[in-house]
């Protein structure tokens, strides 16, 4: 007998409202979620909902719009940036949720310079978690360079740790194995599908992050089971999926099209698949 705990994301992207969606879940079989960021009353009523139904809440993910101005030097131009992450690190506080999950980079033309990186910002994020009791666990994303950077800043701070998307990882990070350089401060996961990189020239390109349910694309999940394995053991396996596919994209259209209730039953079912295989 085997009972991993599973946890999935949830966004306001479904045809049903986020509370309803909630207790559906829990009523499928769902552990925990995750909620992505909204204002504090909703994220306040999302989390006592999930409570009242037996569900954790596993993290928050952090707004990452304004991730790249955090490593500027100008204030003017990191202020809202910091401020908007720190108002997440409280309403962690505020809602005692354990992790807030945080991109370290957006944007798919830079120029990474490692001996001019500010970590201003970052320092007074960090120390704010600490003085919270929650952990920043950082994403791979594009611009793994500045995750790289972050995780090797605080190796030795137990407040900040690593979440891995696995298609990320195939679409952004050109599969590198991830795992095997953060595996042992892993927080949070992002587990979900997808096709790889779609453009001849190699270049990444976010409409690839497709989100897609476990085993409808390329992802080999004997090997991604196998390195979770050997990484940080987890309470709780987390899916971040996206039912609507991205602009020009037709991939998740039947997700869309499929009654909630059964795309819900249906992740459920793929996540107890790879649930099963982690157990072993």
């Amino acid at each position: 007998m085997w009972k991993q705990k599973i946890g999935i994301s949830v966004g306001n992207r479904y045809c049903i409202p986020t509370l309803q969606a909630v207790e559906l879940l829990a009523k499928i079989g769902f552990d925990a979620i995750s909620p992505e960021w909204s204002d504090r009353e909703q994220l306040s009523d999302i989390v006592a909902c999930a409570r009242k139904n037996g569900m954790a809440v596993q993290s928050l993910h952090a707004p990452f719009g304004k991730a790249a101005a955090m490593w500027s030097d100008d204030e003017s131009v990191s202020k809202p940036a910091l401020d908007e992450l720190l108002l997440a690190a409280d309403i962690c506080k505020e809602l005692q949720i354990p992790v807030m999950v945080a991109h370290a980079w957006i944007g798919f033309e830079y120029t990474f310079e490692a001996d001019k990186l500010h970590f201003d910002n970052y320092d007074v994020l960090v120390h704010r978690a600490q003085q919270n009791g929650i952990q920043i666990a950082f994403e791979n994303t594009e611009g793994e360079e500045y995750l790289f950077a972050l995780l090797d800043r605080y190796k030795d701070n137990p407040t900040v740790g690593f979440c891995w998307d696995a298609g990320h990882e195939m679409c952004y990070n050109r599969s590198e194995d991830l795992l095997a350089q953060f595996g042992d401060r892993l927080l949070m996961t992002h587990l979900n599908d997808n096709l790889g990189i779609s453009r001849f020239d190699g270049k990444t390109f976010w409409t690839d992050d497709l989100h897609l349910l476990p085993f409808d694309g390329i992802g080999d999940w004997d090997y991604n089971v196998n390195r979770l394995q050997k990484a940080r053991h987890m309470e709780y396996l987390n899916f971040e999926l996206n039912i609507q596919s991205k602009p020009n994209r037709h991939e998740n259209d039947v997700y869309a099209n499929m009654p909630i209730e059964l795309y819900f039953t249906e992740a459920y079912k793929r996540a107890c698949r790879i649930a099963y295989k982690y157990q072993k």
